[in-house]
């Protein structure tokens, strides 16, 4: 059966932005899940750079639809949106992709790399990730709040090509030319397929967290791209939702290789400490694959599960060795 991503649909398109960072002081960061600090500091820096009442909520806020803090981190349901209005949060236009080096410290000469995608219409909100990565340099990140300078920024597809956006010594800042788009996805070559789950992944199903069986994975995946394709490109996908599920629970799971894994997170804005947890590790399905292949390949870049904005549900997919 032919994918509904490639048959019709609208193809929401991803900025995949490389952030090089290099410290000027002793930079100290979590150990595991690096997304979390860098997810909070980039968040604090934005809202301080554009907020107009920092004593106001989110949810009260007046002028929410025009800021970009707002759009980025607090998103709401439009008005005028047709579908999907039930939904309390919808996702965020972005996803972070954390460093996975496993190092805490890191001195000048050592730089710090993580990924950042903006999605659809939020690409339109580049220049202020810029300047509030940049104005967070200048404040520090991480116990201690060590310093930093933006060494470069590149831009890249699907497919290893990369775009110098931005390098350090350099004023000129070029905007990304390279999108990502499913025309980029490889030739799907057998019905085996190996999952590698980089960073913690929970998934849902039937109203219970479990290990990542093809059904649930790719029910959240459908969800989670539906909704970004929806509220950031101003269409939803044409498909048959229940089949699709339905089918996709024919795929077994052929062996698995997966660990549990518990982290802390603290919110200073909300001044709460929450529980990250999940699977990582490797599963092998076996099926036809051909209807949901571009999901898993579009799933790399925007993760899937609980927390997939700032780093969690992190995979990679191959089909070599297999």
């Amino acid at each position: 059966m032919r994918s509904p991503l490639t048959h019709g649909n609208p193809i929401c398109p991803l900025w995949h932005l490389r952030f090089t960072l290099e410290p000027t002081e002793v930079v100290r960061l979590p150990r595991m899940n690096k997304g979390i600090t860098l997810r909070g500091a980039f968040g604090s820096s934005l809202r301080n750079l554009v907020c107009a009442d920092k004593k106001a909520s989110c949810e009260s806020c007046q002028i929410h639809e025009a800021c970009p803090y707002g759009v980025v981190f607090a998103p709401r349901v439009p008005k005028e949106a047709e579908r999907l209005r039930l939904n309390r949060n919808i996702p965020r236009p972005f996803v972070l992709k954390p460093p996975l080096d496993g190092k805490d410290t890191y001195k000048p000469g050592q730089p710090i790399c993580f990924d950042l995608i903006l999605v659809g219409n939020c690409r339109n909100l580049f220049p202020y990730v810029i300047v509030s990565i940049n104005e967070l340099g200048g404040k520090g990140i991480g116990v201690g709040r060590g310093r930093f300078k933006i060494g470069q920024v590149e831009c890249l597809d699907g497919s290893g090509v990369s775009q110098m956006v931005m390098k350090a010594g350099d004023n000129l800042v070029h905007s990304p030319q390279l999108e990502i788009t499913l025309r980029q996805a490889p030739e799907l070559s057998q019905e085996l397929v190996r999952v590698r789950f980089l960073t913690p992944v929970l998934l849902k199903e039937r109203g219970r967290w479990s290990r990542p069986s093809f059904g649930a994975l790719m029910k959240r995946l459908r969800d989670r791209i539906h909704a970004l394709t929806y509220f950031y490109c101003g269409t939803p996908l044409q498909m048959d939702f229940r089949g699709f599920g339905e089918r996709a629970e024919k795929v077994r799971v052929v062996r698995q290789d997966l660990h549990w894994v518990e982290e802390r997170r603290y919110s200073k804005h909300r001044d709460l400490t929450h529980k990250l947890k999940g699977w990582v590790g490797e599963v092998v399905y076996r099926g036809d694959l051909t209807e949901f292949w571009p999901f898993l390949w579009l799933g790399q870049h925007v993760h899937v599960g609980k927390a997939a904005a700032f780093g969690q549900g992190w995979y990679q997919i191959s089909q070599d060795g297999l």
